[in-house]
């Protein structure tokens, strides 16, 4: 008899997928609304300030609107979306008549002749020529560039004859098929900027993929953004038309693409300095001159440089660095539990909610991978299942269906909880001057262990191989530290001491060495961090400086009335021209505008925690941020803090107090905003595809 789950999940055929969903009425329910236990900042090793000086309540991130993040490329230059115009067609002109030479360096001179007078004479005779030498790579390059050169009066495609392979070129027939040929002496890669609003970057990258008819992998970036913002970031893309780019995205609401270039090199992961964030705390609570204190203090002597707490994920039940310690060990099967474990915070009614549930009760990956639906492609719990179906009962193999960048973020969570605790040990034991035995880096490279991870742990991610040159990794160099003696203390200060992140191939500092190894015996690993069989799992470790500085630091105080009106604008506002948020003087709510640059991998919620003197987890934050209306208990959102008592406080009437449906001209802006004129759109549609370029054809 099929179960109830697999009945559900049967229901979504294709056809389905993309209807409005009808809503029912007769048997609607109220959602409870509640937060579960979360990891808590003393959990992962934050606990110490660098200053006694007061702190301040404010809420972060009371809207994800409240926190913009700029990615700064390594020459300084902030990612500011300007503008989303396709770029004017630069065609290259060659007279090919006048190249007497083979302009290209696979095909030889005789060959290169008898195209050419093939093309003059419209001969109807073929020109064949053995590529059997030549590479696939080779193979397609010669393909476009001769299609480069002569257009559409000429046609090639990949043959093979008696084990080799031959290219034939032929005078085009009449009705064959035509595609674009990137143009000769353009660079290959365009690079883009890519805005989002309320998305993680592989997200985005997905969406974008899906709209293009590219692999996802295919996309690059420097590094990975926020889920809960307005981020703006570069990314890169080989040979694909920018019309498409432009125009196929404007669907997705939530991506706006523009300021394309023509490049000759790929972006990769890495190629970034750092990021500009502008930030809004909201219902700050106090005067001006705590204020100014705290972050002038935090301007000028920075602040302790820990991982913030996205980098272990939301769920105490599976936080991401238990993984990695499985992972680590060899514990493949115990990994792939933790990963599809059912948590009181999963939604039941959501596909990935539906196969762990079926996947829990029946152990079988096929049965729950074929339950997902929208979530087939772009969540770990998916790839795994699909591995482990595939594979059986090989969970390494499964675990490889994981792309690679995805399991190494297991692994850096679980660097990151130790290298946290050792800080906060140091500070304490230490305090805020270099000692002997402390570690500096020697040759000044400071390329950390890391992925390009910025304030957000991915939990949704692209699909794609892990091949190198479409999803590069940074370039790691090794950091050579030493340890200071005594005699060389004055010629260094706090912000010049560094910590191993654990690995085989770092040195532990002396005055640290047994703290270090009795945090790793806790989780059955020692100090050396043996190699493992399977490489993805070897980590070599890598050095990160105790204490971070913010750079080009601004700040301003606003009041506001409306808790759901913007205090910032994002490049895209700017861009429509939207009149920047105006200071109300006598507002009923204060709030701290934010504006600053920070190092890539190093987080901005630890420069709010330095300054506020708070606990940034989002457990502590929903409790502040209904302070609109403190007087309406049954709108709070209950939230388990680590207490035995759960509290599950229903939102009245469904919702929240300042939810926008509760706002009827808001609601009707917001759905203007959402269908908008159909007909106007659908004509915008067809006038884009008239623009779009001609195809011609090329094969191998």
């Amino acid at each position: 008899m099929e179960s109830k789950n697999n009945k559900n999940c049967s229901k979504f055929s294709h056809k389905k997928r993309f209807q409005k969903p009808q809503f029912d009425h007769k048997n609607y329910t109220k959602k409870t609304f509640r937060h579960v236990d979360q990891v808590t900042e003393t959990e992962v090793g934050i606990s110490e300030f660098l200053s006694n000086l007061e702190g301040f309540s404010g809420v972060i991130k009371a809207r994800y609107s409240d926190f913009h993040v700029s990615e700064v490329d390594p020459s300084g230059a902030v990612a500011v979306l300007t503008n989303t115009d396709i770029p004017k067609e630069e065609k290259v002109i060659i007279d090919y008549a006048s190249l007497e030479e083979s302009p290209i360096e696979t095909l030889p001179q005789n060959i290169w002749k008898d195209i050419r007078e093939m093309v003059k004479t419209n001969s109807k005779e073929s020109v064949k020529f053995d590529v059997s030498d030549l590479e696939k790579e080779e193979r397609k390059n010669l393909h476009t560039k001769v299609k480069g050169i002569f257009g559409n009066k000429i046609d090639s495609n990949t043959i093979e004859e008696d084990g080799k392979k031959f290219v034939i070129f032929k005078k085009p027939t009449q009705g064959s098929k035509e595609r674009f040929v990137w143009p000769e002496g353009r660079g290959d890669y365009v690079h883009f900027i890519l805005y989002k609003e309320a998305l993680d970057t592989m997200t985005a990258c997905y969406r974008v993929a899906d709209v293009t008819k590219i692999r996802p992998s295919f996309i690059t970036y420097a590094g990975i953004k926020d889920k809960r913002a307005k981020t703006t970031q570069w990314m890169c893309v080989k040979q694909v038309e920018p019309w498409k780019l432009i125009i196929k995205t404007k669907p997705i609401r939530s991506i706006k693409i523009g300021n394309i270039t023509f490049k000759d090199t790929p972006l990769k992961l890495g190629d970034l300095r750092g990021n500009r964030f502008k930030i809004a705390l909201r219902n700050v609570a106090a005067e001006n001159i705590v204020i100014e204190k705290a972050i002038e203090h935090v301007k000028d002597n920075g602040f302790i440089n820990y991982y913030g707490l996205q980098r272990f994920g939301n769920d105490k039940e599976a936080p991401t660095y238990t993984i990695g310690v499985k992972l680590l060990l060899g514990n493949w099967k115990e990994a792939c539990d933790l990963i599809l474990k059912q948590k009181k915070s999963d939604d039941p009614h959501s596909d990935v909610g539906k196969a762990k549930k079926i996947f829990a009760e029946t152990k079988d990956s096929e049965k729950a991978f074929n339950c997902l639906n929208r979530s087939k492609n772009n969540c770990v719990e998916a790839k795994l299942l699909q591995g482990l179906a595939r594979e059986k009962d090989n969970y390494v193999n499964a675990l490889e269906n994981i792309p690679r960048n995805m399991r190494l973020l297991y692994l850096h969570s679980f660097q990151s909880i130790v290298w946290n605790k050792m800080v906060s040990i140091r500070i304490k034991k230490y305090g805020l001057k270099p000692v002997e035995n402390d570690l500096v880096v020697i040759n000044d490279v400071f390329v950390e262990n890391e992925i390009g991870v910025d304030e957000s742990f991915v939990e949704n991610f692209i699909d794609g191989k892990d091949e190198q040159e479409n999803n590069p990794e940074i370039h790691k160099q090794k950091q050579q530290v030493k340890a200071l003696t005594e005699s060389e203390l004055s010629k260094y200060t706090i912000y010049d001491i560094v910590l191993p992140l654990p690995g085989y191939d770092v040195i532990y500092p002396e005055n640290l060495k047994e703290e270090y190894k009795e945090e790793l015996g806790k989780y059955g690993l020692t100090l050396e961090m043996p190699k493992q069989s399977v490489k993805t799992y070897t980590l070599s470790g890598a050095y990160r400086k105790i204490l971070g500085s913010v750079q080009d630091l601004k700040w301003k105080v606003m009041k506001y009335n409306d808790p759901n009106n913007s205090l910032i604008l994002s490049d895209f506002d700017v861009l429509r021209k939207i009149e920047e948020p105006k200071d109300i003087p006598d507002g009923k709510f204060k709030a701290v505008i934010l504006e600053f640059t920070l190092d890539a991998s190093v987080y901005a919620t630890m420069v709010l925690r330095e300054i506020m003197k708070i606990d940034t987890s989002p457990s502590a934050q929903v409790k502040l941020n209904d302070y609109a209306n403190p007087s309406d208990d049954s709108a709070k959102i209950a939230v388990t803090n680590g207490s035995t008592k759960e509290e599950e406080n229903v939102i009245s009437n469904g919702l929240m107090h300042n939810s926008i449906l509760n706002n009827k001209e808001k609601m009707e802006e917001f759905k203007r905003s959402i269908y908008g004129d159909t007909t106007k759109r659908r004509n915008e549609e067809e006038e884009d595809d008239k623009k779009s370029p001609k195809k011609q054809k090329t094969d191998d």
